[in-house]
């Protein structure tokens, strides 16, 4: 007798992960004082501020190459690598917890109690880090810089980082409550604030210290709009219905932060690796390894534009996968995401193809000619960003089924690989070699997050395969990418059916009678 089949990412019912349902979901409660944009708007929101925004981030690349020599523009490198991609790292991963627990306590009236101890261990962990850098300024200036530095550049890194860790809980906070019209505010000053004051700054004859400064002042502006919209809606919040168990809630919490500080830890370090193996690999001594991350570095300012993109997508998407899990909605989870997966290959893709169309202009005119190692490296440098791109969206799966460690041991498989590589082929092939590591270890660590989904319920399909290819097709050139793009749509029926489903609620959404803002 065949019993029934329950899947791995559907909990049992007896499980203490299983959704109560009791509890209405967020959407359907109007006693919050956060009412949640619809993930439809959310997403037309953030990527038109987006859009505008790596574009002006764009602009400040360009600037900062135009501006800064090749030395100085990989000490800025490495200085805005370690600021943004460390700092979380240094935080144990608690304040990312966020947007997986918001919802889940939210709904419980315990969302004050949960975050007030929550705030409490940020800054813990954040003054812990901080007075680090104070005890120890020569060697955080050669882990950086290879070589000590003066102790204001130092400071000034040390107060970016006060000011990201800043930001960076009142963005994630915003995010988890799907309060996007605001995050997208945020990071909209943060980018063009920075953008503007930067370029300023270096117009003017400013020093790379006060750049450095300069990034903090901006970044720190930024949390305005977060800290107005909390202010707001604090107190509609529904009263507790029951006191939160602090003991129980930290028994679920560590695990999952534990798990999401070891993928912020080897994600980060993946992401410093090649840059720091070129540092130190590259035969000629230290400047000879920092000009050759400033071509690295420029070869990457397009790829990471939509790298960066996908961060904000993954971000947004979270909450609302957290929301449905929340209430029992187990395959509106897998639907959203096959959804944005397939939409953000398809955008990484043709996006690739663009620039590698214009590249001879882009390096030739806005960057001078003096790029040319970094023009040849993009191709490559573009698929890698978008394989990173995609398991930056695919990853929030494995988050909100409450199994991130499965991406930490994919992220540490790959970061082996990707040692390993650099290591053997810098000193063979320079900086071809370094990009040809990244990319294989880029495919491997997909490779472990697409086995982990599978084991933990989410089905594959022709779709999935499309998802991880398309990006592949640019190393073949952009007419290539476009017509695997175009076949990739026709061929695939699932594919008509989501982009038919868009456009129903698309038309939905702008037809729809207003509600009023009064009850």
């Amino acid at each position: 007798m065949r019993g029934k089949v329950q899947r791995l990412s559907d909990p049992p019912a007896n499980s203490p992960h299983r959704p109560d349902p009791t509890v209405t979901s967020a959407d359907e409660e109007s006693a919050s004082g956060f009412r949640a944009d619809s993930l439809a708007l959310g997403m037309v929101i953030m990527l038109a501020l987006t859009i505008v925004q790596r574009g002006v981030g764009f602009l400040r690349g360009i600037w900062f190459c135009r501006l800064l020599d090749d030395t100085d523009l990989g000490r800025w490198a490495m200085a805005f690598g370690f600021i943004t991609l460390i700092t979380p790292v240094l935080l144990f991963g608690i304040p990312g917890s966020l947007p997986r627990y918001v919802e889940h306590f939210r709904i419980r009236g315990q969302l004050p109690a949960f975050l007030r101890r929550v705030l409490l261990a940020t800054v813990a962990c954040g003054s812990i880090a901080i007075l680090a850098t104070a005890i120890l300024p020569d060697w955080f200036g050669w882990l950086i810089f290879l070589e000590p530095q003066d102790r204001r550049l130092v400071q000034a890194v040390a107060a970016a980082m006060v000011a990201t860790i800043a930001f960076n809980f009142v963005n994630d906070l915003n995010a988890s409550l799907r309060q996007v019209r605001v995050v997208s505010l945020m990071q909209f000053m943060q980018g063009v604030g920075f953008t503007f004051g930067g370029i300023g700054w270096l117009a003017g004859g400013g020093g790379f210290v006060g750049l450095v400064v300069t990034f903090a002042v901006t970044t720190l502006l930024a949390t305005a709009p977060g800290l107005v919209s909390l202010r707001r809606g604090w107190g509609g919040l529904p009263p507790a219905t029951t006191p939160l168990d602090t003991r129980a809630m930290w028994r679920r919490l560590i695990p999952y932060a534990a798990a999401l500080w070891m993928m912020n830890l080897l994600g980060n370090v993946f992401e410093l690796s090649d840059r720091s193996m070129i540092l130190h690999f590259t035969p000629g001594g230290g400047q000879a390894g920092q000009s050759a991350v400033g071509q690295f570095h420029s070869a990457r300012i397009f790829p990471e534009l939509l790298l960066s993109l996908a961060s904000m997508v993954s971000g947004v998407l979270l909450p609302y996968m957290a929301a449905d899990w929340e209430t029992g909605r187990f395959d509106a989870v897998r639907h959203r995401l096959r959804r944005v997966l397939l939409a953000a290959s398809v955008v990484c893709t043709l996006g690739g193809a663009a620039v590698l169309w214009l590249s001879p202009w882009l390096f030739g005119t806005l960057l001078q000619g003096r790029y040319r190692e970094g023009m040849d490296l993009l191709p490559a440098a573009f698929v890698f960003c978008s394989w990173s791109a995609l398991i930056a969206i695919a990853q929030d799966y494995l988050c909100v089924v409450e199994r991130a460690k499965l991406v930490a041991i994919a992220l540490a498989i790959g970061l082996i690989a990707n040692l390993g590589l650099n290591a053997w082929l810098i000193p063979i092939w320079g900086l071809p070699g370094a990009v040809t590591a990244t990319l294989i270890a880029n495919a491997v660590v997909g490779a472990g997050v697409w086995v982990g989904m599978v084991a933990c319920g989410y089905g594959v399909d022709r779709s999935t395969a499309f998802v991880a290819i398309l990006p592949a097709t640019l190393l073949a050139g952009p007419a290539v990418s476009v017509i695997a793009v175009a076949v990739t749509l026709m061929a695939s029926a699932q594919a008509r059916v989501w982009v038919a489903e868009s456009v129903e609620s698309l038309d939905a959404w702008i037809t729809r009678p207003r509600r009023s803002e009064t009850t």
